[in-house]
């Protein structure tokens, strides 16, 4: 049995496909005030509230923290959604893993400059040049630093490991 097509036109100009009710007219177009309260309704559902997280510019691993632990605050609370909490938690580790890598390559940047602007300099003697004793000191600190960020990421991929 096929169904009674509406009797009304939609904002286009064109006959409505709705089913008709016993007026001839489909429940939107018989209700019309109806159509805009559910609209509000379902937009009202759908809305992102607003989150205020506190998120510097030049992080830290300090500061890595601290915007985790305001976004688990957050969560907790109903504020943040799981999903944008598990968004935000990648990209928290992301970011945790490049900070030693950025802070190692801005030293070395500024490494490469003083010995550049040492060896640009044609007045400088020899005996005004670090001793080769301290720059081998300098060399093997710098290296246990390295060694010791090495350690603390490989204790933190063993803790995840056993998390899992």
């Amino acid at each position: 049995m096929a169904q009674i097509k509406c009797k009304g036109k939609t904002s286009a100009g064109a006959a409505c496909r709705a089913p008709a009710g016993s007026g001839g007219l489909c429940f939107f177009h018989a209700n019309p005030d109806s159509a805009k309260s559910l609209g509000q309704i379902g937009g009202r559902k759908n809305r992102r509230p607003v989150v205020d997280l506190q998120v510097p510019d030049h992080m830290t691993a300090a500061d890595v923290c601290q915007v985790t632990g305001q976004a688990i605050r957050l969560l907790l609370a109903g504020d943040l959604r799981a999903r944008e909490a598990s968004a935000l938690a990648q990209l928290c580790n992301s970011l945790y893993r490049i900070i030693p890598v950025a802070d190692l390559e801005a030293r070395i940047t500024a490494l490469e400059q003083n010995g550049s602007s040492k060896n640009a300099d044609p007045t400088m003697s020899p005996a005004n040049e670090p001793d080769p004793a301290e720059s081998n000191a300098r060399l093997e600190s710098e290296q246990q630093s390295l060694n010791l960020i090495d350690e603390t990421e490989h204790a933190e991929n063993v803790a995840r490991e056993r998390e899992r």
